[in-house]
């Protein structure tokens, strides 16, 4: 594996310990923001919007709530590189030196695995009697509408924002002080942390749940790792986010 950030680095790297708690702040931070963030947004946005269409209002406000919560986990990720702490932090969009079909061809291969992983753990829920968490549930108001916002919101704002944070900024933070895979397997555990809030109606559903959030991380970490480039991972987490929610709307029987 090699490491995205700088090397130099790592001579002035914090205690494990210290990092972890930094770490554990960022990823709570970015979720706290995050809601924050969403929450003011989609307020403005309904507010706005009152008496518009509700057919062309609710996909409307699906996408601020979407591009607002989003952009909380940018917001902490960047104030972080601010400081004295994080400056160190070398963040490479673009493998300037890898081959483009690798990564390409990593694209596409880890996007099946995960989507294959998806609906394996779907699959296994189904035996146990156990709904695993999803993006999204199915009320009356999803429609086709929602669905064509969701998509490049997954892509240009999901994808990009949360890989900011948690593999740019947390991984390559954690990266100055635990070896590659260490980074990558503690980046991918709070990735996953994170996402717990959302167990909190069905804590059960935790038994696919956590699991498929886990092995995301840790796909997406090793891409991160493995290129060099956080586009890769941006877009493996996009792509992956809108088939697995395109699966969903098509079980639903919305389109």
């Amino acid at each position: 594996m090699s490491a995205p950030n700088d090397e130099s680095a790592v001579s002035h790297a914090p205690g494990r310990p210290i990092a972890l708690v930094i770490a554990l702040t960022l990823a709570v931070g970015g979720l706290v923001v995050s809601t924050v963030t969403g929450l003011i947004g989609t307020l403005v946005g309904a507010l706005v919007g009152a008496g518009t269409n509700p057919d062309a209002a609710v996909p409307a406000l699906v996408g601020v709530l979407l591009v607002t919560a989003e952009a909380g986990f940018v917001v902490v990720g960047y104030a972080f590189r601010q400081t004295d702490d994080g400056a160190a932090i070398g963040i490479d969009w673009i493998d300037r030196h890898g081959s483009r079909l690798g990564d390409a061809a990593l694209v596409v291969g880890a996007t099946v695995a995960l989507v294959a992983f998806n609906r394996a753990a779907f699959a296994v829920g189904s035996l146990l009697g156990v709904d695993p968490v999803t993006a999204v549930s199915a009320p009356d108001e999803l429609s086709v509408g929602v669905l064509a916002v969701m998509l490049p919101a997954m892509l240009l704002a999901v994808g990009p924002a949360e890989e900011y944070l948690f593999r740019g900024v947390v991984q390559g933070y954690l990266r100055q002080s635990f070896s590659a895979w260490g980074a990558v397997g503690w980046s991918a555990l709070l990735f996953a942390v994170v996402h717990l809030p959302n167990l909190l109606s069905t804590p059960e559903a935790g038994l696919v749940s956590v699991p498929v959030w886990l092995t995301i991380g840790v796909v997406l970490g090793w891409l991160y790792e493995r290129t060099g480039a956080l586009l890769v991972p941006v877009l493996v987490h996009g792509l992956y986010n809108a088939a697995v929610v395109s699966l969903l709307f098509v079980e639903w029987g919305i389109v």
